[in-house]
């Protein structure tokens, strides 16, 4: 059998023609592919350069010499320079040697241990002092090499500034608040011993007359057994008058005094709760009768407390204020509140409770709220009861609860032991 024919060149030459076409075809996909990965390459390049450039926050990058590769325009301008002044620049160059030793510190930590780091720093500028929420990442390349480290920053100076402000104003408007508590207070204990003074100064003036008789009818002769008797017996009921009143301004004064210095003093006190509590409640009642309200004092006996004093006085005391004022309607006779104390397990408890009217469902999400308040024309401040969850939650650590199944109104309120605010003293 005879071997084919090899192929003609026609055929060859075609052949050649189909593959190098086919070649051709695929060097310029391969060219489309890449020169569409290059327009995307650059978009995003650009993109990000927008994004970095354009950003309200700080953007930076550093060699791991710590000369910089990345300025934005943000912090170019921060430093009162544009980015082509900051770039190959140090910290040290740009800013006061203690601010940049702080950050070059974060920096070294960030590439060493490979991590981000975050951190506030506070750096003096030309325009004066700004505070930083930084966070400093390492810049890994491919092959896990660190070659720099990136930077984001977000400037909190103004944040800063506001609740500085707010804390200044809230702790101005607690003051105030304490300072018309107190006022209130005075004015209300001066009533309130006008009454056993006036009584007081009474029996004594009485006596002086029983004594100038006694001494007229001595000096005339004329005295008899019988007239002495009954000169002894109304001298000793007046001195007994004298003293029961006495001792009971005597009684409100020690209270007035306690309560006093507590509330103008933040110091902690060694107290009784149930001792503390009375006193407080006695400050109180010329404002509980001026409301016609009967109150309770429900205390178990428990454990000497190491207790912030006042803080705790300002928050029975507004809460008691409250119930005065919001809690009853003009038209209710029977008005009661019910003031409780007890420590239980690791925490003291207190609790507050009316049977007034209640707080509207409408109102209940909003009584914490400063400057909130359904009396704005008739005195109200909108501030007790803000100012007494501030106390609660800030200054104890604790909880303050409304119970929605109380007729009326009834807080509780659940402080912490074992607190700078309020510990048990151990016996």
């Amino acid at each position: 059998m005879s071997p084919p024919d090899p192929p003609g060149i026609g055929e060859v030459d075609s052949g050649l023609a189909d593959e190098n076409a086919r070649l051709r075809a695929e060097l310029a996909e391969l060219r489309r592919t890449r020169e569409q990965e290059t327009r995307d390459l650059s978009q995003a390049q650009s993109l990000l350069q927008a994004i970095a450039e354009h950003a309200p926050i700080v953007i930076y990058a550093k060699d791991t010499g710590g000369r910089f590769i990345l300025s934005n325009q943000r912090h170019a301008a921060l430093l009162d320079r544009s980015p082509f002044e900051v770039l190959g620049k140090r910290e040290q160059d740009l800013i006061a040697p203690e601010a940049a030793a702080e950050i070059d510190a974060g920096t070294a930590v960030a590439i060493h241990e490979r991590r981000i780091v975050t951190s506030e720093v506070t750096i003096p500028l030309r325009d004066g002092e700004h505070t930083f929420w930084e966070s400093v990442f390492p810049l890994i390349d491919r092959d896990g090499h660190c070659y720099g480290l990136g930077g984001i920053a977000t400037d909190v100076s103004e944040r800063k500034r506001m609740e500085f402000e707010q804390r200044r104003t809230r702790d101005a408007l607690l003051q105030r608040e304490k300072m018309a508590a107190l006022g209130g207070l005075v004015a209300g204990v001066a009533h309130e011993i006008n009454t056993p003074l006036g009584v007081a100064l009474t029996a004594v003036t009485h006596g002086q007359q029983i004594l100038k008789r006694l001494a007229d009818e001595v000096e005339r002769g004329t005295l008899t057994r019988g007239e002495l008797r009954r000169a002894l017996a109304d001298l000793r009921d007046s001195c007994a008058l004298t003293v029961d009143n006495l001792r009971r301004g005597a009684h409100l004064i020690t209270s007035f005094k306690k309560v006093a210095v507590d509330q103008s003093s933040e110091a902690v006190r060694r107290v009784a709760l149930c001792e503390w509590l009375q006193d407080v409640v006695a400050s109180l009642r010329p404002m509980l009768r001026a409301a016609r309200v009967e109150h309770e004092i429900r205390c178990a006996p428990g454990p000497t407390l190491e207790l912030a004093v006042g803080a705790l006085t300002q928050v029975v005391t507004n809460l008691v204020q409250n119930a005065c004022v919001h809690a009853f309607a003009p038209e209710q006779h029977e008005r009661r509140l019910v003031l409780g104390a007890r420590v239980g397990g690791d925490s003291l408890q207190l609790e507050c409770a009316d049977n007034g009217r209640g707080i509207a469902h409408e109102h209940v999400s909003r009584v914490f709220e400063p400057f909130f308040t359904t009396r704005r024309g008739e005195g109200g401040s909108g501030l007790g009861m803000h100012i007494v969850h501030n106390i609660v939650v800030e200054r104890f650590g604790g909880r303050i609860e409304l119970d929605p199944t109380h007729a009326g109104t009834r807080w509780t309120i659940e402080l912490p032991l074992g607190t700078p605010a309020i510990r048990r003293v151990e016996e």
